[in-house]
């Protein structure tokens, strides 16, 4: 190698390595767990619009129709902004630098 030159970090097969650090990667991971905190709440709606093994009981389908429509409202707002959120961080990530030593 000759003075002066950069050699390019590869991957095995010839590509090269993005600068991505470790508080990247912190970042996704902590947009991807806002996410999936959703978890037990999207349960209950599940249980919500699952009425096929009982009959349909109109009257508990009102009275549980109002919390679990508040439910999904603030759940899809937050899953908007979470995906966008996670989107900008990718795009952020495959637009960066690439590390030549």
């Amino acid at each position: 190698m000759e003075t002066g030159e950069k050699k390019k970090l590869l991957t095995k097969n010839n590509q090269p390595i993005k600068a991505i650090t470790q508080q990247d990667i912190y970042a996704a991971k902590e947009t991807l767990e806002k996410l999936q905190s959703w978890t037990s709440a999207l349960e209950i709606l599940d249980k919500f619009f699952k009425h096929k093994e009982e009959p349909l009981n109109k009257k508990k389908v009102v009275k549980e129709y109002h919390a679990s429509s508040q439910i999904f409202d603030v759940f899809f707002a937050d899953f908007l902004t979470h995906t966008n959120i996670l989107e900008n961080q990718l795009e952020e990530l495959r637009a960066r630098e690439k590390i030549r030593s």
